[in-house]
């Protein structure tokens, strides 16, 4: 393990890195904006209590400092958000993956641990006019409970093709051996063997399909009588292997 956390990581995908620049950029003219009610609320303060007394220092301040008050809120729940964002990450090394997630968790993962992927992208629509695309990645392994990776880390779609390459060189050949040999395998809500497809209310034999195809997110099955079955590819574990498994040995 020590050697392990001595290792330089080949690739690092974060969330959003906090920099000095950031700091320049962003946090100097906050805290400025922060200041500035602030300094003219101690000067309002000053002017009333040097020209009217007490009083007038009191009421002539006291709505700068509110304004003051509320900013500085805003400003912590702001750096907060920050901070949580950079102390998200993944690091890529050649042994595996190194998740980190505040306030200072870690998780660490070998590519031969990795038993399971699931991905998997959703859009959103504001208003019908502004469309996000979220991707999704989940990893699944015995030694953790299912990892998923942020929808906003950094180029995500070149860390899943990372992480698919690394761990489909490992998990297809074991489970292709598997199979052959007349195993059962499940992949998520979709379970094979050599004699049928087995979903969670019906099991079809491999006679009555057709054909299987994957479109706009769904995994479809075309049955002999014209009929499909369809099922989201968010309920399936390691879609490409199941894919490629139907298309070859069967």
């Amino acid at each position: 393990m020590k050697e392990i956390n001595q290792e330089t990581p080949i690739t690092k995908y974060h969330l959003q890195e906090l920099t000095w620049r950031d700091f320049l950029r962003v946090f100097m003219p906050l805290i400025v904006l922060v200041l500035i009610p602030l300094g003219y609320g101690f000067w309002r303060t000053l002017y009333g209590y040097s020209s009217f007394g007490p009083a007038a220092a009191a009421a002539w301040g006291k709505i700068w400092f509110y304004i003051a008050g509320i900013l500085v809120i805003l400003l912590l729940l702001y750096t907060y958000r920050r901070l949580k964002r950079a102390h998200t990450w993944i690091h890529v090394y050649s042994w595996g993956l190194k998740f980190h997630f505040p306030p200072g968790r870690q998780r660490i993962l070998k590519w031969e641990e990795i038993v399971g992927i699931t991905s998997y992208s959703i859009k959103n629509s504001y208003l019908r006019l502004a469309k996000r695309k979220k991707n999704y990645l989940i990893l699944y392994s015995e030694r953790y409970r299912p990892l998923q990776v942020h929808p906003g880390i950094h180029d995500h779609e070149g860390l899943k093709k990372i992480i698919k390459k690394h761990t489909y060189n490992k998990l297809h050949p074991r489970l292709s051996q598997a199979f052959i040999k007349g195993k059962t395998l499940p992949f998520g809500d979709v379970t094979i063997s050599k004699e049928k497809l087995i979903l969670p209310k019906v099991e079809v034999p491999w006679d009555y399909i057709e054909g299987i195809s994957v479109e706009k997110g769904v995994f479809i099955i075309n049955l002999t009588e014209q009929n499909t079955i369809e099922i989201p590819i968010r309920k399936i574990v390691n879609l490409e292997i199941l894919i490629h498994l139907i298309k070859t040995e069967i």
